[in-house]
């Protein structure tokens, strides 16, 4: 069985190609990197070390990789050769893929290949929906579009796994023992469930549970760490101050899950225990500039922060503590983060509310963008 998986950066091999190759794959690797690309080609295999005491390591063989720039054509004969599709790029980059996989999925029309499903493993709501639709704008005929779809299964995903800045350059990674994927069964083309993979019939929740806990809580002890001048996720959630900050936010946002989705109180005070026990490994070691870079898009209007303020906001459930988080992504300042440096310079060209409206997607008048004003304001007071 041959699985393409487009990425071949640390998510894809550290998470999602450890679960293709348990399950039996050999897998192609698509980049841009060439280095990369000629270390999978000359080595075939790499390894895979959890972040925990014990010392555990994964071995990964039967993998190459393919430039999908400098070699096209190959991609495209792959694609139509294989027997699953898989992508972890970056929701900005899916609509760069696009082409060469509408050119791949036309080739499989051609050369008769059976059933496929591609799916996108991206921290994002919907990732392979939104694939999906930049590989139809690719495709001019209609009706070679509907042949696409019978034959390509487009499930949407969500995935979980803290995967550090890597100490050491090569193939090898360092991941966190745990990981989640879970599968939408809409969707699916194919009957091959993977191990290690969970399949739903409704996918929302999940996602929802992972972005408003996981990312959320991580994004909270990132800029609170920041502002604390604590270096790294470890040592920050230790401190009692954000410690609580980060349980009332995992208070707030799970009441938002349990009145949304109907998931039980204690079900997911398990889960945020588990949660929190994972931003404690120290074995990860993940500095608070990495985790909280690009905070424009993670102010974005339905991403981990605004996206459960607001729906808080409107079910009229106090959200103290994530509106607090909120504010202190407006004092994330990195020079290397160009979205940090960009808010800066808007709070300077045009001022506090107009940036937090443009950069929040809320209107200046809307009562959080006031709230979150008044909330930067008192924290720049202190």
């Amino acid at each position: 069985m041959l699985a393409v998986h487009f990425g071949a950066g640390n998510i894809g091999r550290g998470f999602i190609g450890e679960v293709l190759h348990s399950n039996g794959y050999e897998i192609c690797f698509i980049d841009v990197s060439q280095p990369l690309i000629d270390q999978l080609n000359e080595k075939r295999s790499y390894s895979i070390r959890l972040a925990q005491e014990k010392d555990e390591t994964i071995e990964i063989n039967n993998v190459y990789g393919l430039n999908s720039i400098t070699e096209e054509s190959k991609v495209i004969e792959t694609i139509a050769q294989a027997d699953l599709v898989t992508v972890s790029v970056g929701v900005n980059i899916l609509p760069l893929i696009a082409p060469v996989l509408a050119a791949g999925l036309k080739k499989r029309l051609e050369v008769g290949a059976r059933q496929i499903d591609v799916i996108a493993c991206e921290n994002a709501i919907g990732a392979t929906t939104a694939l999906k639709g930049h590989i139809k704008a690719q495709v001019d005929d209609a009706t070679i579009w509907e042949d696409i779809l019978s034959n390509t299964g487009f499930p949407d995903a969500a995935v979980d796994r803290i995967v550090p800045n890597q100490s050491r350059e090569g193939l090898d990674v360092m991941v966190e023992p745990f990981f989640e994927w879970v599968v939408h069964t809409e969707g699916l083309k194919i009957e091959k469930r993977l191990d290690g993979v969970s399949y739903v019939d409704e996918l929302t929740p999940y996602i929802e549970r992972k972005l408003y806990t996981v990312n959320t809580g991580h994004a909270c002890i990132a800029y609170l760490g920041f502002v604390h001048e604590i270096d790294s996720i470890a040592e920050a959630v230790k401190n009692p101050t954000i410690r609580r900050e980060l349980e009332g936010v995992l208070e707030e946002t799970g009441r938002l899950l349990e009145v949304k989705y109907h998931f039980e109180r204690e079900e997911l005070k398990a889960y945020h225990q588990k949660i929190i026990g994972r931003f404690e490994n120290s074995h990860l070691s993940d500095p608070v500039e990495r985790v909280g870079r690009n905070p424009m898009r993670k102010l974005s209007a339905n991403d981990r922060l605004i996206g459960p303020l607001v729906q808080l906001h409107e079910r009229k459930i106090n959200a103290q503590h994530l509106l607090k988080v909120t504010a202190t992504a407006f004092l994330f300042d990195v020079a290397q983060d160009e979205e940090s440096v960009q808010i800066q310079r808007l709070i300077k060209e045009r001022g506090l509310l107009e940036t937090i409206a443009e950069v929040t997607s809320l209107s200046p008048d809307h009562p959080l963008a006031e709230e979150i004003e008044r909330a930067v304001a008192e924290l720049l007071n202190q």
